[in-house]
């Protein structure tokens, strides 16, 4: 039991891992990291974890992340191109399964044919979950999108019942054309039936709820989240197709009428929340568990001696040329015939056709349908599995790898004018109101917060150079004020109190960074070496948690304006000296935030300015700022400046703000101790 544990943790630290990864090198996708992650997760024994049943692993996992994919998918494009998708997750799969049966049979002789069709048809079928990882990295037209999400939504209950006729003819030795059509007609219209009888039911329980004033957040959520899994489930005990069941719910779900009421929109924010949630752990468990089960299944094949690692190795890679080449010559196929009866130039498809054919990649659902093949003496169960693993995860491979060839790379296109000045104009407003009142304190931080605000879109703005030069003058600044800080300590010019503040400060700056990896260490060594020299001084200095007298207070707040002016100098005179080496606009707008903060402290708040950056407490100011943000915001709308998709991207913004100003316990323990203490 307690293994088990420890197996959870570090699975959910290689979730964390993977993530971070991908944050710091963006151009390594997240889905491979988390296989290599798999990988190496298997060589520390956590195969143990993922010894689940297939049915388990589809219902639990994959069916979830279809229903999701379902109900974000755009139904309307898809039944555009629904002749494509069609094709692809009917002739396809089924044309597929027969080319690769046939050459497995002929490469590895002894298995039976209807083995080797059950292997094809567990690799025939695109998965959903891996071309949605692989549009994340890459820009594909619509229609494009559009029949890969279609087909991927779709093609499984076409491979699943491919996979079933062939383990029929594995285990009886019969076969029969019309009743194989008629079962997966039979199983499609099941599937389809029991989703939206589920998806009646779930929207009667509701209508009662609201009834008797009985419906609460929570339990809607808990009933989305059982649609997939009942659909699976019923689906399967019925003998029809539980993915076709899931995605029809999916679309069921998402695609009916809306009420405008504040329960369901408290509910769309919660639910769109946790299924973000949700769909990140779920994704990343299918590619740790495809890393995991790729060395589950091809150590034991490497290492037996009855086989020979470079034959193996051939095999498979026959068999992921055979299964893309097989795709590529059947969307020739279509397209030309196509084209042939629209009289279009077949030349203008020769994108979508190796679009189509390198974005079909394979997935974990293609390892669990192989994991339901019956254990039959004449048929090598294990070489089957293995084939199975490594075609998927080598397809996944090329299609990373052939992808950023011929598609354009996701790009976002940076455009925060607007935006900046739409918080300069809130600034310039607050600025008016603030004359208006005696104690400025509150419109201060107000300011403070939206200039920061203005700072990140500007650096956002600029080129990645920029970006990067910022970054390094910010550590450069850190650098001087934690030097002047030391300096002054050593030299008995302040206090020990006026110390902990002002690196409570300097933390606070430092934290906005983004370093490179040298400087991420030279930040952290001194980091640590200002806790150790914090943690030795308070040691020698128990006096402090006394209380202090004003004429002591009034002391460090001296010190700390002395301080800061004193640090001002320094870095203006370094950024000064720095103007040939950096750009002159990004001196002189660092020089400004300096001066601009240098005023607040001759004022009196810096204590304050330092503690609002962990803990704000203007909660009326910060009210009226975000109302004169929606003003502006509509002001730019109805002037044109802005477009109504980028109004409302905006109002969210301003939402989500406020709606944390609001819920968040400003008054903690800690905040009221330093409260009291500034008083």
């Amino acid at each position: 039991m307690l293994q088990n544990i420890f197996y959870v943790i570090i699975f959910i630290l290689a979730l964390v891992i993977s993530n971070v990864i991908n944050k710091v090198f963006p151009k390594l996708a997240l889905p491979l990291v988390q296989v290599v992650l798999g990988i190496l997760l298997g060589f520390m024994g956590a195969s143990k974890l993922v010894d689940v049943s297939p049915e388990l692993f589809l219902g639990l996992i994959i069916a979830p992340l279809l229903f999701r994919e379902s109900e974000e998918a755009d139904v309307k494009h898809i039944f555009k191109h629904i002749s494509t998708i069609l094709f692809l997750i009917l002739p396809l799969v089924f044309l597929t399964s027969l080319g690769l049966g046939y050459l497995t049979h002929f490469l590895i002789v002894g298995i039976p044919l209807a083995a080797c069709f059950a292997l094809g048809a567990s690799l025939a079928p695109t998965d959903a979950i891996a071309v949605g990882a692989l549009s994340k990295n890459f820009k594909f037209p619509k229609r494009i999108t559009s029949i890969l999400q279609g087909e991927g939504l779709l093609n499984d209950a076409s491979g699943i019942i491919a996979f079933q006729i062939a383990i029929l003819a594995l285990t009886t030795g019969e076969f029969s054309l019309p009743m194989a059509t008629i079962d997966l007609v039979k199983s499609v219209i099941g599937g389809a039936l029991i989703g939206m009888v589920l998806v009646w039911i779930k929207n009667q329980i509701l209508n009662l709820l609201e009834y008797v004033d009985a419906r609460d957040i929570i339990g809607y959520l808990l009933l989305e989240f059982i649609i997939p899994l009942a659909a699976f489930l019923i689906a399967e005990v019925a003998e029809v197709s539980g993915i076709i069941a899931v995605v029809v719910a999916g679309v069921l779900q998402a695609n009916g009428l809306k009420k405008t009421t504040l329960f369901d929109a408290q509910v769309t924010k919660v639910k769109n929340t946790l299924w973000e949630m949700i769909v990140f752990i779920l994704n990343s468990v299918v590619f740790l568990f495809l890393g995991i089960e790729l060395h589950q299944l091809a150590m034991p094949l490497i290492r037996s001696p009855f086989y020979s690692n470079p034959r193996l190795i051939a095999m498979v890679l026959v068999l992921v040329v055979a299964l893309f080449t097989l795709r590529f010559i059947f969307l020739v196929i279509y397209y030309w015939f196509r084209t042939f009866n629209k009289k279009q130039k077949f030349s203008l498809y020769w994108n979508d056709i190796f679009l189509l054919t390198f974005a079909g990649s394979k997935g974990t659902v293609s390892i669990a349908t192989i994991l339901l093949i019956p254990r039959i003496d004449s048929a090598p169960y294990s070489l089957l599995i293995f084939l199975a693993a490594s075609v998927t995860g080598i397809s996944f491979l090329v299609g990373l790898t052939v992808l950023p060839l011929i598609a354009d790379k996701k790009t976002v296109k940076i455009d925060n004018l607007a935006k900046i000045s739409i918080l300069n104009d809130v600034v310039a407003q607050l600025r008016t109101d603030m004359e208006k009142v005696k104690n400025k304190e509150g419109y201060a931080i107000a300011i403070d917060n939206y200039q920061d605000r203005i700072q990140k879109l500007i650096i956002e703005q600029e080129s990645a150079s920029t970006s990067v030069d910022f970054n390094e003058l910010q550590l450069l600044i850190v650098r001087l004020e934690a030097e002047g800080l030391e300096n002054a300590y050593r030299n008995g010019e302040i206090s020990f109190p006026t110390y902990r503040i002002y690196q409570r400060y300097i933390r606070s700056i430092g934290k906005s960074i983004v370093h490179d990896f040298v400087s991420s260490l030279q930040f952290f060594s001194l980091i640590i070496f200002r806790g150790l020299h914090s943690f030795f001084s308070q040691i020698l200095h128990i006096e402090l948690f006394g209380r202090k007298s004003r004429e002591q207070r009034e002391v460090t707040r001296e010190e700390i304006t002395t301080l800061y002016f004193k640090n001002t100098e320094i870095i203006l005179q370094a950024l000064e000296n720095l103007e040939s080496v950096y750009d002159t606009q990004l001196i002189d707008f660092l020089q400004t935030e300096r001066l601009r903060a240098a005023e607040l402290v001759a004022h009196g708040g810096y204590i304050t300015r330092v503690m609002h950056r962990s803990e704000p407490n203007n909660m009326r100011q910060m009210m009226r700022a975000y109302y004169l943000e929606r003003k502006i915001i509509f002001e730019y709308e109805a002037a044109g400046q802005l477009t109504a998709r980028e109004a409302r991207l905006l109002r969210q913004n301003v939402n989500v703000l406020e709606d944390y100003s609001m819920e968040s316990n400003h008054h903690t323990l800690l905040f009221n101790f330093l409260e009291k203490r500034k008083k």
